[in-house]
């Protein structure tokens, strides 16, 4: 990033800041409760002569330390950022609580009027920052800390984390107020649609992003295409829970002496998001279907892979793996929308591989000591979804064979004849293309 773009992404993100305060304020203004991260901060200016400000730098404090007790020597010296960040947007929020001592909503319509307002307004702070894409506040820091050293969903740790701030505002108040003052049904409002926003407006703002990028000269990167159509032959395996897709795969890897990648691809994956290899193997394949749980789950507020969610940030990282191991050379990769990601590399040669239920139950008890009783329920999770994920990244049909060069009952010819069939079938297409290759020559 040259110096030009680099200030333009901090200004921008420093005046993502100052719309963030106004939210924050206006939200407050309500009456209704304040955000779940401003809760415990606010509820302390209700008792002591410290502003709501000075208590939210006091509380970043507190978080910038706790990362640095949770990272160690893994806390980047940038993160040091927060500091001076802290100290601007305290500022900045009691600037616009005076700013705006006007706003007094005369009912409980206005009031809803005014905290929809502020969650608005919120939400866009928040997607000005992302689109900056500099640094992260210290909230979202924190929970990024601790969830990358317990390989937990950001989102799961976002919402105990909020929880969590909301119950110790309420305790405070209970304490020191006499009754809960500060924590309503604003409060969980704020949690629930701030984030919509914040998506919305992530989608509207991509144009600023591009600006700013076109601040710097960029890097080419070559297309896939341009790999020769005599280079090595990269096979992609996808397969139905039980069907023997895995082993056809590293039956045909050791026929012709190529490399194999399945569970392989977990600790690479894990390197590349930066995400706990226990985590990577219990995520890669799984996304929700659940719309609440997407409002709720999303990442909006971390600056990372342009804010992606972390099971859209963990299929980016899939998909650099994926390509970085097929631009090395021949070998064979199972699952993981390899045949999507690949789909501009000439000499992929992708199969799905299925059976009929009775034999993948067969297989799954014999070979993978599931039980007999709750075999056709795992079947049928783990292919629904394989499908689901398949679907929503690259917009195609899981199974249809029109995604596939070949496509084969695994049961119906053995595992053995599979393999056989599968390398017919690749010389054939690695011949038709040689031949196609120098008619265009000629």
């Amino acid at each position: 990033m040259i110096k030009k773009e680099s200030v333009a992404r901090y200004l921008f993100f420093i005046l993502g800041l100052l719309v963030n305060a106004f939210g924050i304020s206006l939200i407050i203004k309500a009456n209704l409760g304040s955000s779940p991260i401003s809760s415990l901060p606010y509820t302390l200016s209700l008792k002591y002569p410290i502003t709501l400000g000075q208590f939210t730098f006091l509380l970043n404090i507190l978080l910038i330390a706790g990362q640095m007790a949770f990272l160690k020597k893994d806390f980047q010296k940038k993160q040091f950022l927060q500091i001076p960040i802290s100290v601007l947007f305290s500022l900045f929020i009691d600037f616009s609580m005076h700013v705006l001592y006007f706003v007094v909503p005369a009912n409980y319509i206005s009031q809803i009027a005014t905290l929809i307002a502020g969650c608005a307004i919120l939400g866009f702070g928040v997607s000005m920052e992302v689109t900056a894409n500099v640094v992260m506040l210290s909230g979202e820091a924190f929970v990024q800390a601790i969830s990358l050293r317990s390989g937990k969903e950001f989102g799961i740790v976002k919402i105990f984390f909020d929880t969590t701030l909301a119950l110790l505002a309420c305790i405070v108040s209970l304490i020191l107020l006499d009754g809960i003052k500060g924590v309503r049904e604003g409060t969980v409002i704020a949690a629930l649609i701030v984030g919509a926003f914040a998506r919305f407006f992530n989608r509207r703002l991509k144009f600023i992003d591009e600006t700013f990028s076109s601040f710097s000269p960029q890097e080419v990167i070559p297309e896939a295409t341009s790999i020769s159509a005599t280079s090595s032959v990269i096979i992609t395996i996808a397969r139905e829970y039980g069907s023997g897709g895995r082993k056809i795969g590293q039956q045909i890897a050791r026929d012709l002496n190529i490399p194999f990648y399945d569970s392989e691809l977990i600790t690479l994956e894990a390197k590349e998001s930066g995400f706990a290899v226990d985590y990577v193997a219990e995520h890669e394949q799984n996304i929700s279907n659940s719309l609440l749980f997407e409002l709720i789950m999303q990442d909006y507020s971390a600056p990372i892979e342009k804010s992606l969610c972390y099971a859209d940030r963990l299929f980016v990282a899939q998909s650099r793996v994926i390509c970085n191991i097929a631009a090395q050379g021949p070998c064979v990769i199972v699952g993981r929308c390899a045949d999507y990601i690949l789909k501009n590399f000439p000499n992929c040669f992708n199969v799905f591989v299925h059976s009929d239920i009775d034999s993948e139950i067969k297989r799954i008890v014999n070979e993978y000591g599931v039980d007999a009783k709750q075999a056709p329920s795992e079947i049928k999770k783990i292919n629904t979804n394989r499908a689901n994920h398949y679907k929503h990244y690259t917009g195609r049909t899981w199974g249809n064979s029109n995604n596939y060069h070949l496509s084969i009952n695994s049961d119906a010819i053995g595992l053995d004849e599979s393999c056989k069939l599968i390398e017919e079938a690749l010389k054939i297409k690695m011949v038709s293309q040689l031949d196609e290759n120098l008619c265009m020559a000629n």
